[in-house]
């Protein structure tokens, strides 16, 4: 007999409606309940796609005293406690208040859940133009009404990462946050708990400045898997799935098909020793028993491209194991934020190591190193039919098809806009490493599997791309002019055989190949 699967929460972050449901939910209320008991004001940034709105909503469910939504569930004791005197809650989700482009917009959507809020508790909302003074007359309200209420705002960076690329607009919703940010550390007698979420960690909204009694839980040990899930979770919860994608023989065995998820999808960190996976993509996964970029493809960080097109973002072969201090992984302003700091906080990196006073940043897993290389093609260098161009290239590598692949990567190549190459520009956008990593973003953004600088004990090879039928090792080489081709290639040939780029793979079962590409520099494309 076939077992029923459960039904999978995608795209489902109301916490009530999933449990009413009956989908399957990751039990994350012991830490939820944790909280609670041990403070009142805490902030959590995690990466788009990674839980925080269910987190919320599960917070608003277990304030709110529904005890029938947690049978079974760690927090089902104290919530059904908590029912005997439910708090009030003000959820404030601000990627619901629309298109903040000023104050005033935030101004309209803060007044129109205010009066939701104010309505729930039969209170008419005060005649106050001044937002702030009426958030602080609603709360004082309902405190004196009913309790103390429970503060939940969703998404507090949505209004500033949506115009980073327009200092005005910027300057002025800073200013505007900050002020609301101050009332809600004055209404402290009026509230009971307060939980913010978002993706960055910015300092003059006033969320750290104005709220110095806010506790940053976003690189704490403790609450390392509060979002995402662990490979005990997912081999727990999703054991049914696991076994009905090795019926539809997604893998050979368990330990293979286990091996495959954790390489898509596992790796994030945000303490430097828990691992968790992307929900978003695990559940879309057990879906479709089918390895694709679903956390890119769900909507990219629209901030992110914006980022990376006016601060001139260095290529993604910089950010492999990048140490950085911790100081500088604090809040910070959004003008001082470093690139790598914003990839962290985005998800593009992780902590793949805590050093004591640094910590070592890296991509966590497959799927993020494709979705990077994506928004690069896709956003910043603008390559039309990037899918199909890596997909031509890897059957060349399967055919060991040179001339092919050097034909395809030429061809993307020649359609970048010339600007790309202008001498404004960072000097790895005209070098060799600027070429090598046009060719790894191809390859990657089409979901494939290459690699650069793979060490062997006597250097480390630039490029090395494997599939189940061949592996290719490259040494990539940069002539200044066509008198210094034949030269460079030399120089490449010696370097794969004294360094020992092709001994890893001695005992490989498959056809192990090796190739110089040297690129003229004048004419801007690889040469045979």
């Amino acid at each position: 007999m076939v077992k029923k699967l459960p039904t999978l929460p995608i795209g489902q972050a109301d916490f009530s409606t999933l449990r009413k449901s009956g989908r399957l939910y990751v039990d994350k209320t012991d830490l939820l309940t944790k909280l609670i008991l041990e403070g009142d004001y805490y902030f959590l940034s995690r990466p788009r796609r990674f839980g925080k709105s269910l987190t919320i909503s599960t917070l608003k469910a277990m304030f709110f005293g529904k005890h029938d939504l947690f049978n079974g569930l760690a927090a089902e004791h104290w919530v059904r406690e908590q029912s005997e005197h439910p708090s009030p809650v003000l959820h404030l989700d601000l990627s619901a208040f629309g298109d903040i482009e000023s104050p005033k917009k935030f101004d309209q959507g803060l007044r129109y859940a205010l009066q939701s809020f104010a309505a729930r508790y039969k209170l008419s909302l005060p005649a106050e133009d001044d937002c702030d003074l009426l958030l602080s007359l609603v709360l004082e309200a309902v405190h004196q009404s009913s309790s103390q209420v429970v503060m939940l705002i969703d998404e507090y960076d949505y209004p500033l990462l949506n115009c980073l690329d327009d200092v005005q607009k910027l300057a002025s919703l800073r200013k505007r946050l900050r002020g609301f940010y101050t009332v809600i550390k004055a209404c402290a007698e009026h509230l009971r708990f307060v939980f913010i979420t978002g993706i960055s960690k910015f300092t003059k909204t006033g969320i750290f400045s104005a709220m110095n009694n806010l506790i940053d839980i976003s690189m704490e040990e403790t609450y390392a898997a509060l979002t995402g899930y662990t490979q005990q979770e997912l081999e727990n919860n999703f054991s049914f799935f696991i076994e009905d994608a090795l019926h539809k023989n997604i893998a050979q065995t368990k330990a293979e098909l286990l091996y495959k998820i954790k390489s898509y999808y596992d790796g994030f960190s945000f303490d430097g020793k828990t691992k968790v996976y992307n929900p978003f993509s695990i559940l879309n996964f057990f879906r479709k028993y089918t390895f694709s970029n679903y956390w890119y493809e769900s909507g990219s960080s629209t901030f992110m491209e914006t980022y990376c097109k006016t601060h001139n973002i260095e290529s993604p072969e910089k950010y492999h194991f990048i140490s950085v201090p911790k100081t500088k992984m604090a809040a910070r302003e959004i003008e001082k934020t470093d690139p790598e700091i914003l990839l962290f906080q985005a998800g593009y990196l992780t902590i793949a190591q805590d050093r004591g006073d640094t910590v070592l940043l890296d991509y966590p897993n497959q799927e993020v190193l494709s979705a990077l290389s994506e928004m690069y093609l896709q956003a910043i260098y603008t390559i039309p039919d990037y899918h199909d161009v890596g997909k031509r290239l890897w059957e060349a590598v399967y055919q060991a098809d040179l001339p092919a692949l050097i034909r395809e990567y030429n061809a993307a190549i020649a359609a970048l806009p010339y600007h790309d190459f202008s001498q404004d520009k960072h000097r790895q956008q005209r070098d060799e490493s600027f070429y090598r990593s046009l060719f790894l973003m191809l390859l990657r953004g089409c979901g494939l599997q290459a690699h650069a600088e793979m060490p062997t004990c006597r250097g480390r090879s630039d490029v090395v791309i494997a599939c189940p039928q061949r592996i290719l090792v490259i040494e990539w080489k940069l002539a200044k002019n066509a008198t210094e081709i034949a030269a460079k290639r030399r120089e490449g040939e010696e370097q794969i055989r004294s360094q020992g780029y092709l001994e890893p793979y001695a005992a490989s079962s498959i056809p192990v190949n090796s190739a110089v590409f040297v690129v003229d520099a004048q004419k801007r494309q690889l040469v045979l």
